[in-house]
């Protein structure tokens, strides 16, 4: 049975997203927007019904924001078809992204579901954001047609997904995922090993480690570290990406200060105590009201809605900016 290909959208067949958590809704929104209908399952219908709600809700912020057509709203929302019969969801799909909780054991026995209902030929996808894609392919038949998916929330936004290789996945697997991911309006970086992480948060995590152990170490205010996060590099990160910051300051430039620094930055190998402790008070963010940040006052829905307008501000941005470093040939005057 040959592969689907995603240029149609409105094709009968339709990519299966399995969970109606977080990820699993704003993947189902992204797709819609992107003019592919899906069919969203979980198994408790009140996710589902929550899902429907925040679906409603995103894609008309988007619409009024125009990344999506604004007199295309109902048809946009209907896109998403959600189901609580795993059969009905996976069975004519050609591509099913598996969003489910961060477990191995939850995980592998999706797969066996989705190997017993689904197409052969069917390419499967998972949003892990840390395991390995080898590993939890160790539990299919059929280890070839399996790859990351790791989006980034909130997904409906986030331009960027990172689609990773295992040890067995084959090109034509990747193809399938990376074609879906561009027939949306996503930006796919391809991952071609399978480490812990992937690319984006071991860079991440990387630069977390140290923003805790300057909190820790009393040396700023949570505040001003994020500010200065924000207000530096975080600032130019949408035009200049780390290599061709790196060529605009100069290499040597560059080798120089890696060379004072990184011997002091930290270097320890789990989680600093400032975090812990927080975890073990209870204290985990917004969904507690309390992290870092006291959030008890704070108007959850409004902050939200504004994180994901500055967002859509910045997404702009990045279009605006994408594509390789350009050539300084790019720059000559054509008189």
């Amino acid at each position: 049975m040959e592969r689907h290909s995603f240029d149609d959208s409105e094709s009968v067949c339709r990519p299966a997203i399995i969970g109606a958590g977080t990820m699993g809704r704003n993947i189902a929104v992204a797709s819609a927007v992107g003019g592919q209908s899906v069919t969203l399952f979980d198994i408790d219908d009140e996710a589902l019904s929550d899902a429907e709600a925040e679906v409603r809700s995103t894609v008309r912020t988007l619409t009024d924001r125009r990344v999506a057509d604004a007199t295309d709203v109902s048809e946009i929302r209907e896109r998403v078809t959600y189901v609580t019969d795993f059969e009905t969801a996976v069975a004519d799909a050609p591509l099913i992204i598996e969003a489910v909780t961060e477990d191995r054991e939850t995980k592998a026995a999706v797969y066996e579901r989705i190997e017993r209902h689904a197409w052969p030929s069917a390419t499967l996808a998972t949003n892990t954001s840390s395991l390995l894609i080898t590993e939890l392919a160790a539990s299919l038949t059929y280890p070839e047609r399996f790859c990351g998916m790791h989006w980034f929330h909130p997904a409906h936004i986030v331009p960027v997904v990172e689609v990773v290789y295992g040890d067995h996945t084959t090109d034509e697997t990747v193809d399938v995922a990376t074609a879906f991911l561009e027939a949306i309006g996503k930006d796919p970086v391809i991952v071609e090993r399978d480490i812990p992480g992937f690319i984006a948060n071991r860079i991440q995590s990387a630069m977390a480690r140290e923003a805790w152990a300057l909190l820790g170490a009393g040396v700023a205010s949570a505040e001003d570290i994020d500010r200065a996060v924000k207000g530096t590099f975080g600032f130019r990160l949408p035009t200049l990406g780390v290599f061709e910051k790196g060529d605009h300051s100069g290499l040597d430039v560059h080798r120089t200060v890696l060379s004072e620094l990184l011997e002091e930055i930290d270097q320890q190998t789990t989680p600093p105590s400032v975090l812990s402790d927080l975890v073990a008070e209870g204290r985990l963010g917004v969904k507690t009201d309390r992290g870092v940040y006291d959030w008890s006052e704070a108007d959850l829905k409004r902050i939200l809605s504004k994180r994901d307008q500055r967002l859509l501000d910045q997404l702009e941005v990045y279009q605006a900016a994408s594509g390789p470093p350009e050539s300084p040939n790019e720059f000559e005057s054509d008189t």
